[in-house]
């Protein structure tokens, strides 16, 4: 993830597709540019982030969803972001190769349990 924020920072132009995997296969692609924040709005307001990416974009349209598969959701998973809880951090992080290289986790916006449920359910 932190590489693909370098890389964004050197060349701002992206190409993003958002793949829909339950019910009916679809994939839409978004091309535009991008720009990294760690002072954006939103930060105070997203668990877990630590930096913000807000794209512009130059075109959206639909990709061929031909070779996606079903696949159902069966659980979240423990890396995603909650509110009031911590994520795990993952096992390689604390590989002897990469000790020296991995910053450690900047604190974030926890959120609010109560919010973060009604968001949750107005989504349902």
């Amino acid at each position: 993830m932190f590489k693909s924020l370098g890389n964004i920072v050197v060349n701002a132009d992206v190409g993003l597709l958002f793949i829909a995997m339950h019910g009916k296969p679809r994939r839409l692609r978004v091309n535009g540019s991008a720009r990294v924040s760690d002072r954006d709005p939103l930060l105070s307001e997203t668990v877990g982030a630590q930096l913000m990416v807000r794209i512009t974009a130059r075109a959206i349209f639909p990709n061929c969803p031909r070779y996606i598969s079903t696949m159902p959701s069966i659980e979240p998973s423990i890396y995603t972001p909650r509110a009031g809880q911590d994520a795990p951090e993952p096992a390689w992080k604390g590989f002897a190769d990469f000790k020296d290289c991995i910053h450690p986790r900047q604190p974030t916006f926890k959120g609010d349990q109560a919010r973060t449920a009604r968001r949750s359910e107005a989504y349902q």
